[in-house]
């Protein structure tokens, strides 16, 4: 009798909790806003519902100085969402297929294996390759597809704007950099927004270039979603059409304003690709702020398609490689500013210095010239005999005022960050490497010409002639201006910085220098440049690079000499001798293309020392 009590009591409990639960469910669903859980019960509802696919991911664009977009292009593309009725064949799926110009079984294949919206795309493959990062981009209808598909009635088929992130073809792809998903850094970098669900760990963020290093002003607070809402069988509820969801916020995304020029960012490109360079980077700076007008650099990347291993993404701009006879600018620098030896100082140049196997370019010598001569003609028994003059702490400290030791780039304080470094991965240059004798003569010698341990950036290469022609002063590069709201409010302007005004060397032997300069391409080893739009003047360089006869060919310098408005450096990396030249061509044409833009930087004050 007592177990046939129990077994009641829980009966009956039983159904009391089913009655209470009954009468609850029925409230959530007749009476609106009844329960705490009911706006959270709602949006699960939703969900189960509701088909999305993002059109703006919200991250903020880059844009050249005159707001041409670098990122962020919008064209109406195919949207497709999944449902019973679009994979029967009918005579509008066909007229689909003949609208898009493929075949009627291609478009039936693409629909039917759809399990969530999805693009019309290029191409419809993913990549398997785990070294391969693989997006399919959304293939750009014409104005007449996107009228014709919206004529037609297929139900789940609508035609909207996309936004792609890069815009073809891709200039200064390197130093815009790439976006992907990186789990470990949102772990280690971005837990706080992880944390707040800001951040997903298949968030995409900045890679590499300026897409990783203002990560924190471009990432935006929200995407732009269009949405379906489908019954369980993947078929529109009526009622209810697509929608369009956006933040809704003046603020963002945010706008990042660069230094680039992005129509000779273009002509630059096309230039490389028409002389046929592989492998190597040109930097353009403006002449007075030291501002980067357009950093280019090879082999290109598609930033939709990256083989991580290739290190196509690169940016060799930034890299730092043996500098050659460049080098020699900072060991001319020195040897004037110790006053070691004299403009008109004659030395001898019999082609060999008679020991370390060290020899000159030119076979037998250039026979009596002086300091100036020696510079214009690139003399390597010159440069050695001055090294024996300087000790390799002296020389160092000259590097340092030339900048070319440290990395250059803007650095500085930003809005929630201190040291902000706005140029990804840059490399510092390098004198000696650790552990060589740096007192050992044969170093030094080899060290005089930009051989051996010696390593530049071609940033800090181009720096180092703004930096001449600024009498001395060290300036740091920015790519990036400022950073305006979606309104175009001002959020940060980065300022013009140097170095330290006193960091340099004397604007005398910057005057020298630069006149020498000139020397090179009137009479020296830079004659082929003569026949340019404006009077260059500048340094040539040539360094083995210790991978059998490939060498790395330089050519640093400015233009116009009378009015300087722009410092260039060029490296032509692992050339061989049947592309000899090519550097001192590419300069050329560099300058060529920057004579042809006139208003696009004020020049430097000619009344400046």
């Amino acid at each position: 009798m007592l177990d046939k009590r129990r077994i009641m009591f829980v009966l009956l409990t039983i159904c009391a909790a089913m009655v209470v639960l009954a009468v609850r469910l029925m409230l959530i669903q007749v009476v609106p806003g009844f329960g705490h859980a009911s706006p959270a019960l709602i949006r699960e509802s939703v969900g189960q519902r509701e088909q999305q696919v993002v059109l703006n991911s919200g991250r903020g664009d880059f844009y050249d100085r005159s707001g041409m977009p670098i990122t962020g292009e919008s064209y109406p593309a195919l949207l497709v969402f999944p449902n019973k009725e679009q994979m029967k064949a009918t005579s509008e799926t066909e007229t689909a297929a003949d609208i898009l110009g493929v075949s009627r079984k291609e478009w039936m294949d693409f629909v039917q294996q759809l399990k969530q919206p999805g693009w019309w795309t290029i191409n419809r493959r993913t990549g398997s390759d785990s070294r391969e990062i693989l997006r399919d981009v959304p293939q750009r209808l014409t104005d007449s597809q996107a009228k014709r598909l919206k004529a037609i009635h297929v139900p789940g088929i609508t035609v909207t704007d996309y936004q792609a992130r890069y815009i073809q073809p891709y200039y200064a792809s390197q130093l815009i950099g790439f976006i992907g998903e990186n789990p470990e850094r949102l772990q280690s970098q971005f837990a706080d927004k992880l944390a707040k669900g800001q951040f997903t760990l298949t968030s995409r963020i900045g890679g590499s270039g300026l897409e990783k290093t203002f990560q924190p002003y471009v990432q935006g607070i929200g995407p732009t979603t269009l949405s379906l809402f489908t019954d369980g069988q993947h078929n529109p509820l009526g009622g209810l059409d697509v929608r369009l969801v956006d933040p809704g916020n003046d603020h963002y995304p945010t706008q990042v304003i660069t230094t680039l020029s992005l129509p000779v960012e273009r002509k630059i490109e096309e230039l490389l690709e028409r002389l046929k360079v592989r492998k190597g980077a040109v930097v353009v700076l403006d002449a007075h702020t030291a501002d980067i007008v357009a950093m280019s650099s090879r082999p290109g990347f598609d930033p939709n398609r990256i083989r991580l291993d290739e290190r196509g993404w690169e940016n060799l701009a930034l890299r730092a490689v043996e500098p050659g006879s460049v080098f020699k600018t900072i060991v001319a620098a020195a040897a004037l500013e110790e006053r070691v030896a004299k403009p008109d100082e004659v030395f001898r140049c019999e082609g060999e210095l008679g020991k370390f196997g060290f020899s000159c370019w030119l076979p037998g010598g250039h026979g009596s010239i002086t300091f100036a001569e020696a510079f214009a003609e690139s003399c390597n028994i010159t440069f050695a005999k001055l090294m024996q003059r300087l000790s390799s702490e002296t020389l160092a400290v000259y590097a340092k005022k030339l900048g070319v030791l440290l990395p250059v780039g803007w650095t500085g304080d930003a809005p929630g960050q201190s040291g902000f470094r706005q140029l990804d991965g840059e490399d510092a240059g390098q004198l000696f490497a650790s552990g060589t004798r740096v007192d050992d003569e044969g170093v030094r010698t080899q060290t005089a010409i930009g051989q051996r341990d010696v390593r530049m950036t071609p940033l800090a290469a181009a720096n180092m002639v703004v930096t001449l022609l600024n009498g001395g002063v060290v300036r740091e590069p920015r790519a990036v201006s400022e950073i305006r709201f979606k309104s175009g409010r001002l959020l940060y302007a980065f300022p013009e910085q140097t170095v330290s005004p006193r960091s340099g060397i004397s604007p005398k032997t910057a005057a020298t220098l630069r006149k020498w300069m000139e020397g090179v391409v009137d009479h020296g080893t830079g004659t082929s440049l003569q026949k340019a739009k404006w009077k260059l003047a500048g340094k040539s360089g040539t360094a083995q690079t210790g991978s059998g006869d490939l060498v790395h060919q330089w050519f640093v310098g400015y233009g116009p000499t009378t009015e300087p408005r722009f410092a260039a450096a060029v490296l032509i990396a692992d050339t061989d001798a049947t592309e000899a030249g090519l550097a001192n061509a590419v300069f050329r044409g560099v300058m060529d293309i920057l004579a042809a833009e006139p208003t696009l930087s004020a020049s430097v004050d000619p009344t400046r020392p």
